[in-house]
């Protein structure tokens, strides 16, 4: 019994589903193979958005969709089009339910003309202007619409039958209103003079001199802002005031005849013609907006390159100016041209494929500029730094956006590529906080242990004194045995801005070396290879150094250093480094 019951079940199931496949699909598309079916479609969809709109079912009245699809609006804006649609089905089926009772029986089901065997290409409702084509190309081609004139003309059809009443059997017309505005006013006021009603052309006038009154009030606004913001400490307010009131104050007039166009009622060509014009209008005003506002950004950069006497800033703000001002510019002109119904992606591929065949055959000026964009932004150097790349070396003479110029110590110039710049290792001296210096002195093997102690210690306090070493990197150390000679290290920092005041101030301190070594009578030796005839048999030395006791040792070496009576930290005051006697503008 149970197993029946489960086949019962599924029995029950499966007709289901097959009412449920059977069901329309709402995605199905609409067949529009012939003027009947077109007038089918579009009449019941009509009516249906008429009972919606009486019932205010706003879910049901998306049925005016399948009515809009029955237009040819091919010509149409895109941004405007579902609108000028809807209003275009609303006014058609307002004017043929008071001329015309459908029948579907005299409308033709074919698409091909029997007696000729050629496509049937027009269809007029009988006695009207209102017409039936057929596409013949595109993705709709074959497929039956109301003609793009009669689209256009929907609202004039209106206008000229909206005295007659509406026709037994029909469907009475779209649940049309009249706009508000026409309402309000006598019937001589709804009367059309040329393109306009004359309560349309009294409205315009209204709103020229409302236009007007914005405009002065907004000017007047912006003038009492700047007066407002010179008080302040800061002149950047001002500046912000200054750029945007002009490009703020067309907004506001482009806004205001937007909110008047959509009020005034303008139908057809006209609201088509203004509404393009505004667009257009307001496009123009946000590329001269933008074009302020970066204007305002690059002023911002200027400022703070001269505040900060940041040289690579002055080299990155012409190209911030301009590549600014080109991002911007285009941004405005492509949204123009999208107001004007262009297609801009395909411009935009168009541009994209232009602009890959152009880097292709100019890679290696494409490698330059984003080599110099890297160089700006990461900023591994300055104009004026000493740097090392790969093998070459100078001061950064010039950074472009093709190539970087360095100054040798030739005095020749070397122009590297930035994208080989950006790619390479660079070392750049001109950031050190201290300058290195490392001297081996190299002493005769003859120098006893407690000569070399006082040597050291009268180095260490030499180097001690002087206000341009860095405590901490300071080094005085007997390092090793050489070949020929005892090596005393002497290592230290100097804090100092420029090579020449690095080799005068550690000259300074050889001078110091050097008085020390003949007052504790140490001989520096020098890599040569000596025989030694002194070890020969009644052979007496050629020299013999003299000794001293430890404490004259100790005195010697504290004699050299700070207020010493032996410490002479500017020399014997004879000579004089050449970078002391430039001008002082020249001293680096």
């Amino acid at each position: 019994m149970i197993k029946y019951k489960n086949k019962l079940l599924i029995s029950i199931f499966i007709l289901f589903l097959s009412f449920g496949v059977g069901a329309d699909n709402p995605l199905s598309p609409l067949k529009l193979d012939s003027p009947r079916e077109t007038v089918s479609i579009f009449m019941n969809a009509m009516n249906e958005y008429k009972r919606a709109a009486q019932k205010n079912d706003e879910d049901k009245m998306l049925i005016i969709e399948n009515a809009i699809r029955c237009l040819d609006l091919r010509e149409v804006n895109p941004l405007v089009r579902e609108e000028k649609g809807k209003e275009a089905a609303i006014f058609l089926k307002e004017a043929i339910d008071r001329v015309y009772v459908v029948d579907l029986s005299k409308i033709p089901s074919q698409s091909v003309k029997v007696e000729e065997n050629s496509p049937l290409l027009k269809w007029n409702i009988p006695d009207t202007e209102i017409s039936i084509i057929r596409i013949p190309t595109g993705a709709r081609e074959g497929e039956y619409v109301f003609a793009a004139d009669t689209v256009n003309n929907a609202s004039e059809y209106y206008r000229r039958t909206k005295h007659l009443p509406f026709l037994p059997k029909t469907g009475g017309g779209a649940a049309y209103s009249r706009p508000w505005m026409e309402t309000i006013f006598p019937a001589w006021a709804n009367e059309k003079f040329w393109v306009f009603h004359i309560w349309q052309w009294l409205g315009l006038l209204v709103s020229l001199l409302i236009s007007l009154i914005l405009r002065y009030i907004s000017k007047l606004v912006f003038f009492l802002l700047i007066k407002i913001t010179r008080k302040t400490k800061t002149d950047w307010d001002e500046r912000i005031v200054t750029t945007l009131a002009r490009p703020t104050g067309y907004f506001i007039g482009i806004l205001y005849w937007f909110v008047f166009l959509h009020a005034s009622g303008m139908e057809g060509k006209p609201f088509t013609f203004f509404n393009y014009t505004l667009k257009i209008l307001f496009s123009i005003n946000f590329v001269y907006f933008v074009y302020k506002l970066s204007d305002l950004v690059v002023a911002l950069f200027k400022d703070n390159s001269i505040r900060e006497k940041n040289p690579i800033d002055s080299q990155l703000i012409p190209l911030l100016t301009k590549s600014l001002r080109i991002f911007f510019v285009s941004l405005g002109v492509l949204i123009a041209l999208q107001n004007l119904g262009l297609n801009v992606m395909g411009l935009i591929a168009g541009l994209g494929i232009g602009g890959l065949a152009i880097a292709l055959a100019a890679k290696d000026t494409a490698a330059n500029l984003f080599g110099s964009a890297m160089i700006f932004m990461d900023r591994p150097f300055k104009i004026g730094d000493h740097i090392i790349i790969d093998s070459k070396e100078g001061i950064v003479e010039d950074i472009g956006f093709r190539s970087t110029l360095i100054r040798t110590w030739e005095d020749s110039i070397v122009s590297i590529p930035n994208s080989v710049v950006a790619n390479a290792h660079i070392e750049n001296m001109g950031v050190r906080r201290w300058r290195r210096n490392v001297i081996i002195l190299s002493v005769t093997y003859d120098t006893s242990p407690e000569k070399m102690e006082a040597f050291l210690e009268g180095i260490k306090n030499i180097v001690k004194k002087n206000p341009l070493v860095v405590p901490d990197t300071m080094h005085i150390a007997f390092r090793d045995f050489d070949a020929s000679s005892l090596n005393v290290l002497m290592q230290f920092g100097l804090e100092v801005d420029s090579l020449a005041k690095n080799l005068d101030a550690r000259q300074r301190m050889f001078f110091e070396v050097i008085r020390l070594a003949k007052e504790l009578d140490i001989s520096f030796a020098f890599p040569t290879s000596t025989l030694h005839v002194e070890t020969f048999p009644e052979k007496k030395p050629t020299r013999t150094p003299k000794e001293k006791s430890i404490p004259k040792y100790k005195e010697t070496a504290h004699n050299f250093g700070e207020g010493g009576k032996l410490s002479k930290p500017n020399g014997a005051e004879i000579f004089t480094a050449p970078y002391l006697e430039l001008p002082v503008e020249d001293k680096k």
